[in-house]
């Protein structure tokens, strides 16, 4: 029983977190919705483990602890793609943005050093 109420604290405290992610808007809707999701469905299993049984012999797995644990290693595989994906879109951008950056810093040097070479030559004109 007691461990069904650390769950329990641990989840409001999570969902909690969310919201106030939500709230101040840096998670959307979308990834609210199944935050939410993700931390009820904990809640419920905790509460009603019984239930996993049923879902485990539905899908032909013999206990239902082993069914959540199949499905969150997925879950966790999947998600650890999903932030490889973007870590590689991130790296790619900030490689983009740094050769920008590089080669506009380069044309402005150049057009610096052009600019000063024409006003001397206008300097010693005069």
């Amino acid at each position: 029983m007691i461990i069904k109420i650390l769950v329990s604290i641990f989840v409001l405290f999570a969902v909690s977190r969310v919201y106030l992610r939500y709230r101040d808007g840096s998670v959307r809707v979308i990834a609210f919705i199944v935050w939410l999701l993700l931390w009820g469905g904990i809640a419920f299993f905790v509460w009603w483990p019984k239930f996993s049984d049923i879902i485990a012999s539905g899908v032909g797995i013999g206990r239902g602890i082993d069914a959540l644990v199949y499905i969150s290693i997925v879950a966790l595989f999947y998600a650890m793609f999903r932030v490889y994906i973007k870590l590689e879109f991130i790296e790619h951008e900030i490689t983009s943005l740094v050769r920008n950056l590089a080669l506009s810093d380069k044309l402005n040097k150049i057009k610096d050093k052009r600019d000063n070479e024409n006003e001397k030559k206008d300097i010693s004109s005069n």
